[in-house]
């Protein structure tokens, strides 16, 4: 597989250890004129550091930031996601509701809320998986830039990647996120 979703590298720890199954996205820069576009029901994460910041997670998860493991001029990818749901996001108060099923603070959802307004904001609940090792690349400058999808130029193999967490976990995880969603937009 070579087709990658830019993400924090704290959320796909987060992910990781089953502590949220959901991504927010509206999209990047280079997706300015319709968003954020859910293309590609599988892909692979491609572990960002830019724009990620102890400031927008909550104190016990701001330690999960961390250097890469790698030289600087590479890339470790180490999950495979697929996507289960594409919600629009709630009304910024009742994304409240939802505060304890992820790892960002009060001061990054108003800044979600805030930037691009005209475009919608999505939940993109993910099945992550671990593959079987981590995959070391060059980051390349083709892969630089403020977008969501990457076409990787490497082949990453998935065929061995496994669940972070068990079928019946992940559907009362997503089962509970619904209920909640449907339950903020009665309100």
């Amino acid at each position: 597989m070579n087709i990658a979703l830019k993400e924090w590298s704290a959320v796909i720890r987060a992910l990781d250890l089953g502590r949220q199954i959901f991504l927010l996205r509206r999209g990047g820069l280079a997706e300015a004129g319709r968003g954020f576009q859910a293309t590609h029901p599988e892909f692979i994460f491609f572990p960002t550091f830019e724009h990620q910041h102890a400031r927008f997670l909550k104190p016990e998860y701001a330690g999960w930031l961390r250097a890469p493991d790698t030289a600087e001029d590479q890339v470790a990818i180490t999950h495979l996601a697929q996507i289960t749901d594409v919600f629009r996001a709630p009304a910024m108060p009742e994304m409240d509701a939802l505060a304890d099923l992820h790892v960002w603070n009060p001061e990054f959802i108003r800044q979600r809320y805030a930037y691009r307004p005209d475009l919608p904001l999505h939940l993109v609940v993910v099945r992550a998986f671990r593959l079987e090792r981590p995959h070391i690349i060059p980051l390349r400058a083709i892969y630089a830039g403020c977008k969501s999808w990457v076409n990787l130029t490497e082949e990453i193999p998935t065929g061995t990647a496994q669940p972070v967490v068990e079928e019946p976990v992940f559907e009362s995880l997503r089962g509970e996120l619904a209920t909640r969603l449907a339950s903020a937009q009665r309100v």
